[in-house]
């Protein structure tokens, strides 16, 4: 599958209410696999913490940006219970470890380039993230990247801190 074609799936697939998810239900579990032990990820193990889901990949240009920005926040909030998962949707798993060479991070990466785990999720740009709170609930999506959306969220990930468990 190229990368044009991945491109396409992701917006097509936001046109179907089959695979779209509502706000308030659990996140959906998936088949990716952590990069360094290959592994399943298991989001249920979250549970207890609030998590940034982030559906990127190294051909995403926003991704570029956002990357260290997540890193630096996950770092700075880790304490209070806040933890970053990405998930690459690269279709070739072996590009995302030059990638992270170059950004890299203190968060789980996983891999999933089958397109299942973004169908689930309905994933509809690159990145689209997923907040999840502390019940392993989707709370809210944010789709894309730019430097004005690291206030907003911010402000996000603090209010679902401030959430009790």
């Amino acid at each position: 599958m190229s990368k044009i074609v991945l491109l396409l799936f992701f917006c097509l697939s936001g046109f179907s209410s089959a695979w779209a998810i509502e706000m308030g239900s659990p996140a959906p579990s998936c088949n990716a696999r952590l990069l360094n032990n290959n592994e399943p990820l298991d989001l249920q193990s979250y549970r207890g913490k609030v998590v940034y889901l982030d559906f990127w990949a190294t051909w995403c240009p926003p991704c570029k940006k956002s990357i260290p920005f997540l890193n630096a926040l996950r770092n700075e909030l880790q304490d209070q219970g806040f933890e970053v998962v990405a998930i690459s949707v690269d279709e070739n798993p072996e590009d995302t470890q030059p990638y992270l060479a170059q950004f890299p991070v203190d968060f789980v990466v996983a891999l999933e380039p089958t397109g299942a785990c973004p169908k689930k999720y309905d994933v509809m740009a690159m990145p689209s993230s997923y907040f999840i709170d502390r019940k392993g609930l989707l709370r809210a999506v944010h789709l894309g990247f730019r430097d004005a959306d690291k206030t907003e969220i911010r402000r996000q990930v603090l209010e679902l801190l401030e959430e009790k468990k």
